[in-house]
């Protein structure tokens, strides 16, 4: 067992409560009012909430098979996989409805996704715990940036669809 092994399952535990209140939200918000961006953002929390969870769940074996500097290596190495293979699925599905990207949003995005690179690349470099614990700590940002946008939106009108900016 990693030392810190109860810091990460509580990231794994956070991530799963925000897959099922981003799984609730689209539930409760299909339909007629579902605007692009809100239904773009929610299946970005459960997603992003899923790898994170997949993440934090499987240093512990990973550690357990390869040691320490091996476990943390290869987690960091899928997390830096996890973080940059996002960037062209989200590119694809921002185009494809038609959202323009806002300054917080994107501003938010670039941030969160540039710390959690080099957090992983660093987790590879130099495999250290505390490392991998803050690269956990910044994945779980994406979802709840993301969720807490979807959530200040609830009840303004959509963006896209008033022909302005996407935030």
């Amino acid at each position: 067992m990693i030392p810190d092994a109860g810091f990460v399952f509580s990231i794994a535990g956070l991530n799963a409560s925000f897959a099922g209140l981003g799984g609730l939200l689209i539930g409760l918000r299909r339909g007629a009012d579902a605007q692009p961006l809100d239904t773009l953002r929610l299946r970005q929390v459960v997603e992003f909430a899923f790898a994170n969870l997949l993440l934090a769940i499987s240093v512990q074996p990973f550690v357990a098979l390869l040691g320490p500097d091996g476990g943390f290596r290869l987690s960091g190495g899928l997390a830096l996989v996890a973080i940059v293979g996002a960037l062209p699925i989200l590119q694809r599905r921002v185009a494809r409805v038609g959202i323009a990207w806002g300054r917080w949003w994107a501003a938010s995005a670039i941030a969160l996704t540039a710390i959690g690179a080099v957090l992983a690349a660093a987790t590879v470099l130099a495999p250290v715990a505390g490392t991998y614990e803050l690269l956990m700590i910044v994945m779980l940002a994406r979802p709840m940036v993301t969720f807490l946008l979807v959530l200040g939106a609830i009840d303004e009108p959509d963006p896209v669809s008033a022909g302005g900016p996407a935030q």
